[in-house]
């Protein structure tokens, strides 16, 4: 028999025989408040264990199994369940929690909506990966009839082919620490763009610019990394390489975690030196770059600063918080800190246009909840975090209330990129000479800006020759400048300097 974990209020029956017909006070009640009842078939699989979501949308384009969007989110209802088995009914009723609150509070009008089984370990979104959607259904809440409404969750759907480009080829190799820590095969994937006039006979070796993306990392990212670093006003003489940062928790970001396993080791010990086996690469430092946006900045700041030795020189831009002192608004080591409220009451921002808040942590993480893991927030605390008790990540804050937990804090402090150059200056400075560079715009988007600040004050008061500058721009448009040229042309001259 099918068993629920916590999240959400819902009930599992076995399909009734066709003769019995519920009571008319069943019938009445059913109709007047919001129930979905949800099956799927035998070709499916013989026993599902995992979320199950029923997503809504207003949108008469897009699926409701595309979403949530981060700004303009909608309602979405998720149940974590064990051993599901065809056949068997599972209810979501009005008390079935979700977002922006339980299913019986879903703002009257006219919605689609469609049910998902999300089975993809190794993809963050709730749609993306190998999952199993039903049939998208048109309904009004204004309609007595609408419910019980009816999902039959048969079909699978997969991602789209990636975006083949001339010169580029997938790369993918199992990593032996990752398949150790989950139990499972885990294969690193990438791809490769080539320079028109590689050959792989010749004899000479090429440098190689890993590119790492933002938010959650996949590869469908990889085409922006050709058209950005590529081309006539691009790198010279470099391959491209993108590297996937996605896992089924988020971002992975390349740091090895006591939950996601050891990102990092695997790059640097595995995944690197298996591709330059493959490929005629220069095989130390100088013919490896690292640049990433967002937390893509992070991962290639994270990774030059861990491995100051093995990498020739990170540029990262709009990185993802470099100082927990402001984790965005909050600084996560004050006494009494709080992800949700200021000193003052006022409300922790999230993400902003110009200077006005246009998302806050309370409303987002109240969307995250619903959505389980691959969010942004629960994405940080898979990276950086302890492992509880319950062989999951501890939460950095509580939900509920936004309390920052000190002890997770004082344990985050390990990834606190600013702090450990700091603390560490006098064996990595040698080691890092020339190899930092960091661009943030003056009012990013995600409060980022501030973070950058406190590891710029760090590095100018210590001396170091670190290039860590504040720009006019948002989290985006400091890439629509004149930067990006400046960037290129710092690798191009680091490369010929080798």
């Amino acid at each position: 028999m099918i068993t629920l974990q916590t999240l959400a209020l819902a009930t599992i029956v076995a399909t009734p025989p066709a003769s019995v017909a519920p009571s008319d006070a069943a019938t009445t009640a059913a109709k007047s408040a919001p129930t979905v009842q949800l099956t799927y078939p035998a070709a499916i699989t013989d026993s599902f264990t995992g979320p199950v979501y029923v997503m809504f949308t207003s949108s008469r384009r897009r699926s409701p199994s595309s979403g949530p969007d981060w700004f303009s989110p909608e309602p979405l209802y998720r149940v974590d369940v064990v051993d599901w088995t065809p056949g068997e009914v599972l209810t979501m009723g009005p008390e079935t929690k979700g977002f922006p609150a339980t299913l019986g509070e879903l703002e009257p009008g006219n919605w689609r909506l469609q049910a998902v089984m999300r089975s993809d370990p190794d993809v963050a979104s709730i749609g993306g990966g190998d999952v199993t959607v039903s049939g998208i259904e048109t309904i009004s809440l204004e309609d007595e009839n609408t419910w019980p409404l009816s999902l039959v969750i048969d079909t699978p759907k997969s991602p789209r082919e990636l975006w083949e480009i001339p010169g580029s080829k997938s790369l993918s190799h199992r990593s032996e620490l990752l398949s150790t820590f989950h139990g499972r095969d885990i294969t690193m994937r990438a791809m490769a763009f080539f320079p028109d006039d590689f050959e792989p006979e010749a004899d000479r070796n090429w440098p190689v610019l890993y590119v790492i993306g933002g938010f959650a990392g996949g590869l469908e990212q990889a085409p922006m990394a050709k058209w950005m670093w590529g081309g006539d006003s691009g790198v010279k003489d470099m391959i491209i390489v993108y590297l996937e940062g996605e896992c089924g928790t988020g971002h992975h970001v390349f740091a090895d975690s006591a939950n996601n396993g050891p990102w990092g080791q695997a790059l640097v010990e595995e995944f690197i030196p298996w591709l330059e086996s493959q490929y005629p690469l220069v095989d130390d430092s100088q013919g490896r770059l690292l640049t990433g946006h967002s937390s893509g900045g992070w991962s290639s700041l994270w990774l030059q600063v861990t491995y100051p030795e093995f990498f020739g020189g990170t540029w990262s831009t709009a990185p993802d918080p470099v100082d927990f002192r402001a984790f965005q608004d909050i600084d996560i080591y004050a006494e009494n800190a709080n992800a949700y409220r200021h000193t003052d009451g006022t409300r922790v921002p999230l993400a902003r246009n110009g200077k006005t808040p246009t998302l806050f942590y309370d409303d987002f993480c109240a969307m995250e909840e619903a959505i389980g893991d691959g969010g942004q927030i629960r994405s940080f605390e898979w990276v950086f975090s302890p492992r509880g008790d319950d062989d999951r990540p501890r939460p950095l804050f509580d939900r509920t209330t936004g309390e920052v937990d000190p002890a997770v804090a004082k344990a985050w402090a390990r990834y606190d990129i600013s702090r450990i150059l700091h603390e560490n200056w006098k064996t990595l400075g040698p080691k890092l000479a020339g190899k930092i560079h960091v661009y943030m715009g003056d009012m990013d988007t995600f409060y980022l800006t501030r973070a950058t600040e406190l590891l710029k004050e760090r590095m100018d008061a210590m001396n170091t020759d670190a290039v860590i500058e504040i720009m006019p721009g948002d989290h985006s448009s400091i890439l629509q400048g004149t930067l990006r040229q400046r960037i290129a042309n710092d690798m191009n001259a680091t490369i010929q300097a080798r």
